[in-house]
């Protein structure tokens, strides 16, 4: 054991020279690690056996490296996810749930995971979408190239609601585009702008925000120096709106589109708050919009158009990293947020505790000359990412790093490993993944359990079949704790939350309204307060979880 944490502790200056010889050997500094993140990624790539996909760079990356085929987010939005991951902490440790959240603001005694390096001797650059929205820590990066955001050529002002009703014209270098480009309605009409759009843009690549940052991304390798360095690039494709060049478009024409599988009767054997989350927009847009306008096709084939962009862009990446020599001692890493739907389970967006949310792409890319190809099918959580590239690169981790280093995974990927990992999609709502079964707890006690293996798709629950009670109460020790709550009930669509603390109070949301943000309405309903503290009082319920009804004026199981 002592053996071991040395070795760890020095594996920025120790590399595994070959799976066959078994040694390590001193290299002359630490090495560089370019960090690449894609926005919205789902697993419609290549090297994940994705047969319609155009990702010919990333799948030449997995060739040299190590792919991890079961991997999953932390949380299925990009606010929590990207928090969890640049803080080294879980969901229910953060507190964050959703996008609510300024990380520079809300963190401010956090060293992020760029802090971390540039405090740790390395220069750290950074581009595009690393944090969420606009808070980012004033000393994460010694330089930043800045982010346009993913509805780049336009800008948010040409994508308000308040134009788009139903269209407006933009003139964008001497070329009409109505927009929507799709025509469809926003669902989300209380945004400000109309983002749930998709199309062929035939602009020139230099006015799309990923052109952007992979330009400015290159020059800083092309200005590199003997310093090590730590490089951040964010790509916020596939994130909707789903504008491209034309050209990619044009690689995927409508009549060779598949659409995702689809069961008409697939809610029959959900839940209340499943249903709810398949068919609110909160994320994007409704099923039924799709479908009434025509648009799923469309739909797919701009998001495969979106991702073929982005691999694009990651090859000239790559071959800058190549051209400047800097490959023989630089890690490459690359990862997605997040899942993403498009109309499996009647749903678009993200945001769900369903494997299309909460698998994502990751591959780890070690230097030049130490490649092979390696399929990891162990389950593992970007959660691991801090802890990871601190031993890679030979940095002290933070004590306050919850996730663990994939190292001893990726020297040996038979090793006994904890088999299943955690996705938390709301308060009280969290996703037991691994290679065969995901479990899906909701706050309301509610449960589904898929076989991944025979039922890819998710439409068979067996979450009521007595036989497989066994695996439940497995994967139910991996839930974790929300200590800050003492129980979780659901009242119709109301989700009503109890504090452990008995001076805090109780909140409730109504989960049947619209908006981006859910509001406490607990002030607005003081008799259902009242009422929940009776009902717990009388009851003293055993379970943390369940559904109350109300009968003759008083809540009952």
């Amino acid at each position: 054991m002592m053996f071991r944490n040395i070795w760890l502790c020095l594996g920025c200056f120790s590399f595994f020279v070959s799976c066959e010889q078994k040694q390590r050997t001193i290299i002359s500094k630490p090495p560089n690690v370019v960090f690449i993140s894609v926005d919205d990624l789902n697993d419609w790539v290549g090297f994940l056996g994705d047969k319609d996909a155009i990702t010919p760079h990333m799948d030449a990356l997995a060739k040299k490296g190590y792919s991890f085929l079961n991997a999953h987010c932390p949380a299925p939005v990009c606010g929590p996810s990207r928090t969890a991951i640049l803080s080294g902490k879980w969901p229910v440790t953060t507190g964050v749930y959703d996008n609510q959240v300024n990380f520079a603001k809300d963190f401010s005694d956090t060293k992020s995971l760029p802090e971390h390096f540039k405090l740790n001797g390395y220069q750290v650059f950074g581009v595009g979408k690393i944090f969420h929205g606009r808070g980012i820590p004033m000393n994460a990066f010694d330089a930043y190239g800045g982010r346009m955001g993913s509805s780049a050529p336009f800008n948010s002002k040409e994508l308000r609601n308040s134009k788009q009703n139903p269209s407006h014209e933009v003139i964008k270098q001497g070329k009409k585009f109505i927009l929507p480009l799709n025509g469809m309605p926003a669902d989300r009409y209380w945004n400000k702008s109309h983002t749930f759009d998709w199309g062929a843009v035939d602009l020139p690549d230099s006015l799309f925000s990923d052109r952007v940052s992979v330009d400015w991304a290159i020059k800083r390798l092309e200005e590199s120096n003997e310093k090590p360095f730590f490089m951040a690039i964010g790509f916020e494709r596939p994130h909707q709106p789903l504008f491209n060049p034309k050209r990619f478009h044009d690689s995927f024409p409508s009549e060779k589109i598949e659409l995702p599988s689809y069961l008409e009767d697939d809610f029959d054997d959900l839940g209340h708050r499943a249903k709810q989350l398949a068919l609110y927009p909160k994320t994007s847009g409704r099923h039924e919009t799709v479908i009434k306008y025509d648009q799923w096709k469309n739909a797919v084939a701009s998001y495969r158009a979106s991702v073929a962009f982005v691999d694009e862009l990651i090859g000239d990446l790559a071959k800058a990293i190549n051209q400047n020599k800097l490959s023989e001692n630089t890690w490459i890493v690359l990862w997605s947020d997040h899942g993403w739907h498009l109309g499996e389970k009647s749903h678009w967006g993200k945001g769900t505790g369903w494997y299309r949310s909460t698998r994502v792409p990751f591959l780890i890319i070690p230097p030049k000359g130490k490649n092979q190809e390696v399929q990891i099918t162990q389950a593992v959580n970007l959660i691991d990412l801090a802890p990871t590239l601190a031993d890679i690169s030979g940095i002290p981790k933070q004590k306050t790093w919850e996730g663990n280093s994939l190292l001893p995974l990726i020297n040996n990927p038979k090793i006994n490993w904890d088999q299943s990992t955690v996705t938390t999609f709301a308060i009280g709502s969290h996703t037991v993944s691994n290679e065969k079964w995901q479990l899906i707890s909701y706050f309301d006690g509610t449960f589904e359990l898929y076989d991944l293996k025979k039922d890819p798709n998710q439409f068979e629950n067996l979450a009521n079949q007595t036989e497989h009670q066994e695996v439940i109460d497995e994967l139910k020790s991996y839930i974790p704790e929300e200590r800050k709550w003492k129980y979780f009930m659901r009242f119709n669509d109301y989700k009503i939350l109890v504090p452990e603390d008995k001076t805090s109070s109780i909140k409730i949301f109504d989960q049947a309204s619209l908006g981006n943000v859910d509001v406490d309405i607990a002030a607005d309903n003081p008799l259902i307060v009242q009422q929940i503290k009776e009902y717990i009082k009388k009851y003293s319920p055993s379970n943390n979880k369940l559904i109350v009804n109300l009968k003759n004026g008083h809540f009952s199981n």
